[in-house]
């Protein structure tokens, strides 16, 4: 799996990026993408921890176990989405950028 991961990650960034376009904000249009992928990630964590029952890990299951546990899958997501290892950000980023061209906009819209 690790072998897989890395030759993965290898070939990401040996790919050419000229084929996404250009985004007038780069730095947001990455940190939107990364924050989406935690998102979607911890939403789904949340899904498959659902079913389970509570942990004496966490201190017997309490009450307070719930907050939590959604506090760690939300901080797991926000990992995972850092790794970059699923690709849902950059393919985000990439849809970002592809809508930006179609619009042909090259300067974020000002408020009027």
């Amino acid at each position: 799996m690790d072998i897989a991961a890395a030759t993965f990650r290898a070939t990401a960034a040996t790919a050419p990026a000229a084929s996404t376009p250009a985004v007038p904000n780069p730095a947001a249009a990455e940190k939107v993408a990364k924050e989406f992928e935690a998102m979607l990630v911890s939403q789904l964590m949340e899904s498959m921890f659902a079913g389970m029952r509570e942990s004496p890990l966490f201190g017997g299951g309490g009450p307070a176990e719930k907050p939590w546990r959604s506090m760690l899958l939300q901080e797991y997501g926000k990992a995972i989405a850092e790794s970059g290892t699923l690709g849902i950000g950059r393919m985000t980023h990439d849809e970002i950028a592809r809508l930006y061209a179609a619009q042909g906009l090259t300067q974020p819209e000002q408020p009027s």
